[in-house]
């Protein structure tokens, strides 16, 4: 008895928290001389009240409030209740107060901003809360996300990032809008890949050569976009120049949190000046010593007027792996790049070994620079529709970034209205786990959630369990390589040709029955990588009996469903219609591979096109032709590359008259350019003809003329040529 009292007692003090939020409640701001994003925040929770409950009774005497606390971060915010039953939203500027809002709008009023475009608004008499007590504030200072075409920023796109609490896009992103509170994320010039830009070889290289590398005796500044542009990091006068060209842009952009001063994409030739040689043997014999020295030189230059602006450096390929022996100032960004990492495991799984060791690089980086920044790639950005079973793991991998305490991420993701996979469902999920990870649960009930609404119950339950059934079929079969670009490294379940017959079957029963107009344009778009991936392995899934369109009635399909495309850019729907008609040209090719990577198709490297190739994406692999019957080889010529990406490697070449037993035809051999030729290749002329149905080619390693190790590729191989292709005997330029 007494245990029942008690019980009710505790029921009662609970029940007295409660709060019943109707159309009795109005909307008041406490703020003196508020700024635009408060305007915006009062604004906005008015419009939406009235959406979900109708027009606020003039007698309300119950109201949400507005207040701006001096104490809070920037984004930074408190939700809750007074005696009497009023709901208090304080924060910080410029975002707190606004963030509040959304967030009360949304986690406990139930509105969903699914795209900039779609928004879900519950109608509703009431909404009971039991208790308002919850303290906002982001688990990454940096939350940066592509939403819209490059160069393009839309009102309703800024609108969503503020919406789902992402403070940067990676469109235009030196524009901003106070209404949002908007902060400059990037200083002009660039957001990524900034040296190049600020120090422009038309600017500099005449009167400063010694700012760009030695090589080969020689100041060369490379290719003229820079992506592989180099320089000479220990010279004091770069840092100077850098930091004076910094400082105008930062005069113009006082407030920006980064400006980037980041090497380009594949640098290849690091400086061979002494100087620079001998920093990097004091740090380990690690590349990125270079970076973090000059980094450290420029920052001490703009420090004491710029002090919230970081410098911001790469952790990439050739300087990824963090030095020893040198520490980066204060205000010094690394931004560590989730280059080449498999994505079929969360990267903290046992199996996940690249995965693993990015995070113990994250680690490493922090007791050098306390500033991370992370590019995490979270789509197939080579092959937009090809599908990927990682959507459920960027909810442990970015629980393991908060962890070790990134203080940003960039989610390379894709552009919301693009029609790449899992758009724009992807997009929507992973602005919740940038806001905070641990609130996510394991994230299938969001996939669900945003299905639900944005596809219609019924439809919606159908593409959540489609999402939900490639992530389940590849957690338990624990298939790590899945690849950052596209493509998988062996034998997938969840692109096995019976997944992907029932994934077509039940999505286009889906599609068939469903009567709403702007549902129906949604799951349309769900079914293209569906439809794409059975036109990839068109004679398998056929072989499973059930399903019989022609392959090229359903490429047809897939080209008018790219045709009727209207938010998707120009560029990306040309490139996959290239791809999906060169499927068709490539069907007579009986070709496979260890490794389907995005558009390199193993047919690719036996179709006659010096241009096309198959590509191995991790660095080793096969590649194999089947003959339509058993014929005598005598000569075959391989080409493996041009110079500048293929130097030398090794490799064999097997053959086979059943496809499971293979001996050798050249058995496992080094290789080595001509560095006066473009290609890459061998002639090997048999002494003896040898009969085979099955010529596999085995790449074991690729390395460049500077001794960085690259991906293999296979880019043709011709059998019984009477002559070379006169192509063969390009010259270097």
């Amino acid at each position: 008895m007494k245990q029942n009292l008690i019980l009710l007692l505790i029921a009662a003090a609970v029940s007295c928290f409660a709060i019943k939020i109707d159309r009795n409640y109005t909307v008041r701001s406490q703020i003196k001389s508020p700024i635009p994003a408060e305007k915006t925040a009062e604004k906005e929770l008015k419009t939406y009240l009235a959406k979900i409950f109708g027009p606020a009774t003039e007698s309300g005497k119950k109201a949400v409030i507005l207040r701006y606390d001096s104490n809070a971060g920037r984004e930074e915010f408190r939700i809750s209740e007074d005696s009497r039953g009023n709901v208090i939203i304080s924060g910080g500027r410029p975002r707190g107060v606004l963030y509040g809002s959304y967030y009360f709008l949304d986690r406990y009023l139930g509105v969903r901003w699914l795209t900039p475009e779609v928004e879900v608004v519950p109608k509703k008499s009431f909404v009971k809360i039991d208790r308002l007590d919850y303290h906002g504030k982001p688990s990454f200072n940096a939350r940066i996300l592509q939403t819209a075409q490059h160069r393009k920023k839309p009102v309703n796109s800024i609108r969503w990032s503020a919406r789902n609490f992402i403070n940067s896009g990676f469109a235009n992103v030196f524009e901003t809008d106070p209404d949002y509170g908007e902060e400059l994320v990037f200083s002009p010039p660039a957001a990524c890949h900034g040296l190049f830009h600020i120090i422009k070889p038309a600017m500099f290289f005449k009167d400063h050569p010694e700012f760009w590398a030695l090589q080969d005796g020689k100041r060369t500044h490379r290719d003229k976009r820079g992506l592989t542009a180099d320089y000479c990091l220990t010279n004091e006068k770069l840092a100077g120049a850098t930091a004076a060209e910094c400082r105008k842009y930062l005069a113009k952009n006082p407030t920006a949190r980064y400006i980037s001063i980041q090497e380009g994409d594949f640098t290849r030739g690091y400086c061979e000046c002494t100087p620079c040689k001998e920093l990097v043997r004091k740090c380990g014999n690690r590349e990125s010593g270079r970076w973090v020295f000059f980094a450290n030189k420029v920052a001490k230059e703009l420090k004491k007027d710029f002090p919230k602006t970081k410098l911001l450096i790469f952790a990439y390929t050739a300087s990824r792996q963090p030095p020893e022996n040198i520490k980066a100032d204060d205000n010094v960004c690394v931004q560590l790049c989730a280059w080449n990492n498999r994505r079929g495991l969360p990267y903290d799984h046992p199996k996940n070994r690249g995965g693993r060791t990015l995070l113990k690089q994250m680690q490493q980086w922090k007791q050098v620079c306390k500033n991370i920044l992370l590019w995490d790639y979270t789509y197939g950005y080579a092959d937009r529709l090809m599908q990927t079973p990682d959507l459920l793991n960027n909810v442990e991998n970015f629980k393991s970034f908060k962890k070790i305490g990134a203080d940003g991420i960039f989610a390379e993701n894709g552009v919301i209205s693009d029609f790449s996979f899992c758009m724009p469902l992807r997009a929507w999920l992973l602005s919740r786990l940038m806001w905070n990870p641990d609130e996510c649960g394991d994230g299938r009930e969001l996939v669900r959630d945003f299905c639900s609404n944005y596809f219609g119950k019924v439809s919606g339950k159908a593409v959540a369990d489609y999402y939900l059934k490639l992530c389940d079929i590849n957690a338990k079969q624990k298939f790590v390589n899945v690849a950052t670009g596209g493509g998988t490294i062996g034998n997938a379940r969840f692109l096995s040709a019976p997944v992907t017959a029932d994934s077509y079957l039940k999505l286009k029963k889906a599609f068939d029955e469903e009567k709403n107009p702007e549902y129906k344009v949604r799951l349309r778009r769900v079914l293209l990588p569906v439809e794409y991936q059975v036109l990839r392995d068109y004679t398998n899934v056929a072989a499973t009996g059930k399903i019989k369109i022609p392959q090229e009635q359903l490429a047809n399909d897939i080209l008018q469903s790219l045709d009727a495309e209207k938010t998707s850019s120009k560029g990306l729907i040309a490139r996959m219609k290239g791809f999906i008609k060169s499927l068709l040209k490539l069907k007579n090719i009986k070709a496979q591979a260890s490794i389907l990577y995005s558009r390199y198709y193993p047919a690719q490297a036996y179709d006659g096109n010096l241009r096309t190739c198959w590509h191995a994406a991790n660095g080793a692999g096969w590649c194999q032709i089947e003959f339509e019957r058993p014929r005598e080889i005598s000569r075959i010529t391989t080409v493996f590359g041009y110079y500048d990406n293929i130097a030398r490697g090794e490799n064999a070449i097997q053959g086979s008259l059943n496809g499971k037993d293979f001996f050798d035809i050249i058995p496992r051999r080094k290789i080595r350019g001509n560095k006066q030729l473009y290609w890459v290749y061998t002639d090997d002329k048999l002494a003896r003809p040898v009969k085979v149905k099955f010529v596999r080619t085995r790449c074991f390693s690729a390395f460049t003329k500077n001794n960085r190790r690259n991906d293999v590729v296979l880019q043709e191989q011709y059998f019984n040529l009477k002559t070379l292709p006169e192509e063969l005997a390009q010259k270097q330029q």
